[in-house]
């Protein structure tokens, strides 16, 4: 193995750990991210999640662009499916913001699981980066 490649490797696993890390945090916020209390407080953590793993996608994307090329088809499979669980997110985001009364919650339980399929889409590309 030359030491480009090796290099190359290295400089990988050293990314994939950082995004790990990373996702470690992500994850714990996904997790306590729930239709309760206030409405307003409920969009405006939602808003600051998505917007996080948003960034880290959006930081994959550039990775990958200096990758093999077999790694960026793969990679650009995922996002393509990352890319359409982030539509639905918005969707159900936009639902919440235009219920009245106690209605938000019920939709509540559906967009954090949509958040739920958001960042575990994201794991997934991270995977890759290994």
């Amino acid at each position: 193995m030359t030491n480009l490649k090796s290099d190359q490797i290295f400089e990988r696993q050293k990314y994939h750990q950082s995004l790990m890390d990373k996702m470690s945090i992500e994850s714990s916020s996904v997790d306590t991210c729930r239709p309760e209390g206030d409405k307003t407080l409920y969009i405006e953590k939602l808003e600051q999640q998505i917007k996080s793993l948003k960034s880290i996608m959006e930081d994959m994307t550039e990775k990958s662009k200096n990758l093999e090329k077999g790694f960026r088809v793969k990679f650009e499979e995922d996002r393509k499916v990352i890319e359409e669980r982030y539509r639905t997110l918005n969707k159900r985001m936009n639902n919440i913001r235009q219920a009245s009364g106690e209605a938000w919650k019920e939709l509540g339980k559906g967009t954090s699981s949509a958040l739920e399929d958001f960042t575990k889409g994201i794991k997934n590309a991270i995977s890759k980066f290994k």
